[in-house]
């Protein structure tokens, strides 16, 4: 699962709803942006039978961070990498989060997770500079060098927006959930009416793999607590096989 958890807006009124997400769908590996110290706590006493990374780094407990069920996978090791999201205070934080994982066999898989820059930057509004083109052909770059051959690589999150971010991850031997099972995605953002405004909807949360690995399902979970979402970002919730030759 990748969920935009959008910062401590409108907490703890979410709180009941986000504990109840978890509970009910308990994800394998639980990617998050817009991280911050209250909701990690949060899913921490959700998933007690999950570890996370744990790093100093700031932006590992106030933009991402990653989740894992401790009886399938134990961490081999973990970093960030800078890929030019950070073009303004908002996002200076914000990078691309790793995690390499290892199955009881012996199997590994690199899990990341990124938030692109948001398309309201004053550099994107008065430049007409989309930085997010150059962050996806950044990330391409990165995952390629975060896997070994085959090894199963998996990079989720917010990438706000669509067009670019696929033709560019494509291109760089990544296939997104949705076309690699034929699907076609309804929106990802936002969640109404947790979300206030009358807002055009947007496709921008994604799941990429390559390697030697299958997208089995893949679904934006339309997901609430009574009258709110845990978020103002939908899940996405994918199955994966290893497919090892």
């Amino acid at each position: 699962m990748t969920h935009n958890i959008w910062a401590d807006n409108r907490w703890p009124d979410r709180e009941p709803a986000l504990r109840s997400l978890l509970v009910t769908r308990r994800p394998d590996i639980y990617a998050v942006q817009e991280l911050r110290p209250v909701t990690r706590d949060v899913i921490d006493s959700v998933l007690t039978g999950h570890r996370r990374v744990e790093d100093d780094e700031h932006g590992w407990s106030h933009e991402s961070s990653i989740w894992w069920n401790a009886e399938l996978f134990t961490e081999i090791e973990h970093g960030s990498l800078d890929i030019g999201i950070g073009v303004d205070e908002t996002h200076r934080h914000r990078k691309l989060f790793w995690v390499r994982l290892a199955t009881e066999d012996g199997t590994t898989i690199v899990v990341s997770t990124a938030h692109f820059a948001f398309p309201g930057t004053e550099r994107e509004l008065t430049e007409h500079v989309n930085p997010r083109i150059a962050q996806s052909e950044a990330a391409g770059v990165a995952l390629a060098t975060l896997g070994e051959p085959n090894e199963p690589v998996l990079f989720m999150g917010d990438l706000n927006e669509s067009w670019h971010v696929l033709r560019i991850l494509h291109a760089a031997g990544l296939h997104d959930s949705y076309s690699a099972l034929g699907v076609v995605p309804g929106p990802t953002w936002p969640t109404v009416p947790t979300w206030p405004a009358a807002t055009a909807p947007w496709v921008i949360d994604f799941q990429f793999h390559r390697g030697s690995v299958r997208a089995l399902t893949t679904e934006v979970v339309d997901f609430f607590h009574g009258d709110i979402a845990p978020s103002d970002h939908k899940p996405v919730v994918t199955t994966y096989g290893f497919d090892i030759k």
